[in-house]
């Protein structure tokens, strides 16, 4: 017996008591209620762990497998008395408003039933979505006549259908139930529906992908059926992100909105053929204004790509997160940049959910860097040293928990080459969606010269690579470059001069080859070891209408009690505490930067003198 099948392990083998290499058997589904009940109906194909009848057409799994270890505890949704019996008013819109065949709901145990809506507050007639793996129901999508829908309480989110792509060499992904049925209807099972729709704000969140990855990994084509509107095509354009572009096929329903309006409109067969004619995803290096005007139009109405906040609005005015740029972070050693850059990443991935992967060997070992994402998170020690703030247990634990789903850490056992930590970020972005890549610091990566290339040269290829990395995968690429060493400032009292982004250890080109160059400085460290006072500022901002405009930032301190920083006085973290403890009720939505004209483009009042003005 074999033990995989198309990489997936089987964990209950031959669940329907068929003999061993049967190429026939009576049909688990239809042959106890056929007249010929002993018919071999059902076709075994081994090869694939799958059964199809040839009498009622269903498509059987004969065994289950086993699904990747989650270790986050989710209710199963508990149904008493469940009715599959179909009213007269539900086939009658199902058969005529949907054109949906009888045959594909009983497949796929489609049912109705009344729920209470929380958007109506009351009890609605809906229809139930059961969503099944490894014949076990996982959830459930109710959605009422008028179109409101939720999904059962606390339950795992998963792909709807995913039992009939287990073993397929292809798939289709669609953005709805009805779409599953429409294609089921037209003959296609091996389709499964993203557990809710797509939409134009924020970040995407499609953790279920995590969890269900292998389901996808092994197949040799997926096509992608999202919806034909400016939110679907942001979909689309996240699942080729996480597939890979050379995997994926885009099928296009023209002038319909879906597969469904496509089956209606068009007929079963022309809606099979529509897999046949789906397109490979654009790759070649060669553009036209056609290639992007879809994304320019949804740009002309829904607004341009613009910087997200840090949460802190003092340093927005100066910076914002922009996926596909390359941001520079500059600063002497030991004045805190990688601590003020992992903090802004932690605050990102609090308010926006956005997972960060890191290459920072100086922060081995991996504890420590752990811990002090942990320390802010919480604002305590984890060290029973400083008994006085020391965080309970609890809250160990409750930061390890948000820690352990946001952030990754790149620390290749074979060498530190670029390229290998690129492969190492690009299954990153594949398998948990990460947007946010630091590299910590430029030093430590193992660089490949050729022989007799200039270090400048050099440092232009390497950041055009980082750049070609931000753009393709879509992420937030940031490195961190020390400073020369620093010098008094005999005129400031002693003081290091402010980091300059022609000061980088290597030279110029870092900052050329930039979008971003950003730094933090202790002014006073000179003076004062213990000083708490930092400077933020962006010295170089490439899109400054869309990401912010280059100034300095002062009134920031570091309060070493807690490990955190604040701004005129204030943490983010104070807010992002009380939503954390439950005495807040959701984190509210942040403004990004709104630039106005005269902020964009009438820039000398951010500058000091006309010396600092960088045009």
């Amino acid at each position: 017996m074999e033990n995989f099948i198309n990489g997936f392990e089987i964990e209950n083998y031959n669940i329907h008591g068929i003999p061993n290499g049967s190429k026939t058997h009576t049909c688990p589904v239809c042959s106890a209620d056929r007249k010929k009940s002993k018919d071999k109906c059902l076709s075994v194909f081994w090869d694939t762990g799958l059964g199809l009848c040839n009498h009622c057409g269903e498509k059987i799994q004969l065994h289950t497998f086993k699904r990747k270890e989650i270790t986050k505890q989710y209710v199963r949704p508990i149904l008493n008395n469940i009715k599959r019996d179909f009213s007269d008013k539900f086939i009658n819109y199902i058969s005529n408003v949907r054109g949906i065949d009888l045959n594909a709901l009983k497949s796929l145990k489609v049912r109705e039933s009344k729920e209470w809506m929380p958007q109506t507050k009351k009890e609605e007639n809906c229809i139930c979505f059961d969503y099944y793996f490894n014949g076990d129901l996982i959830n459930v999508k109710y959605r009422d006549a008028k179109k409101n829908f939720k999904l059962y309480k606390d339950a795992e989110k998963i792909f709807y259908n995913l039992d009939n792509i287990a073993t397929e060499n292809e798939c289709v992904i669609v953005e709805g139930e009805f779409d599953v049925l429409a294609y089921y209807t037209a003959g296609v099972k091996n389709v499964v529906s993203v557990p809710n729709g797509f939409n134009l704000k924020g970040e995407l969140n499609l953790d279920y992908i995590d969890n269900y990855y292998n389901y996808f990994e092994g197949k040799e084509t997926i096509y992608i059926a999202v919806d034909n509107d400016d939110a679907g095509q942001k979909g689309q354009k996240e699942l080729i992100r996480r597939f890979g572009a050379e995997k994926c096929k885009i099928i296009n329903f023209d002038e319909c909105k879906d597969a469904n309006d496509y089956l209606l409109k068009y007929g079963k067969e022309s809606l099979a053929n529509t897999i046949k004619f789906a397109k490979d995803v654009k790759i070649e290096g060669i553009f036209t204004i056609a290639d992007v005007s879809s994304s320019m139009i949804n740009s002309y109405r829904n607004g341009q790509n613009r910087g997200e906040t840090t949460g802190i609005t003092e340093i927005d005015k100066a910076w914002t997160w922009r996926n596909g740029e390359v941001n520079l972070w500059t600063g002497y050693q030991n004045e805190g940049k990688s601590l003020f850059l992992n903090q802004l990443c932690l605050i990102r991935s609090i308010i926006s959910g956005v997972k960060v992967a890191v290459f920072s060997p100086e922060n081995f070992p991996l504890d420590d860097f752990y811990n002090d994402l942990i320390e802010a998170y919480i604002g305590k020690s984890c060290d029973p040293y400083y008994y006085n703030n020391y965080m309970s247990e609890e809250e160990y634990k409750q930061g390890m928990n948000f820690i352990k789903d946001y952030f990754f850490v790149i620390y290749p056992d074979k060498d530190f080459k670029l390229q290998t930590i690129f492969d190492k970020a690009k299954y990153l972005v594949k398998k948990h969606g990460i947007r946010t890549l630091v590299i910590d610091p430029y030093n430590t990566i193992e660089h490949l010269t050729n022989a007799g290339e200039r270090e400048d040269l050099y440092i232009s290829r390497f950041m055009t690579q980082l750049k070609r990395f931000a753009i393709e995968n879509e992420v937030s690429v940031n490195l961190v470059a020390h400073q020369v060493t620093p010098m008094k400032n005999e005129k400031d009292q002693g003081r290091y001069f402010r980091p300059e982004l022609n000061k980088i250890k290597g030279g110029g080109t870092f900052a050329d080859k930039a979008d971003n160059v950003l730094y933090v400085w202790r002014p006073n460290r000179a003076l004062d070891f213990k000083d708490p006072d930092v400077v933020f500022g962006s010295q170089k901002i490439k899109k400054q209408k869309l990401v912010g405009i280059p100034q300095n930032i002062d009134q920031i301190t570091f309060n070493v009690r807690e490990q955190r920083y604040y701004f005129n006085g204030v943490s983010p973290f104070t807010y992002l505490d009380k939503v954390r403890n439950g005495t807040q009720n959701e984190i509210e939505e942040l403004k990004q930067i709104n630039a106005t004209l005269d902020e964009a483009f009438d820039m000398f009042e951010c500058y000091d003198n006309d010396n600092e003005v960088p045009f």
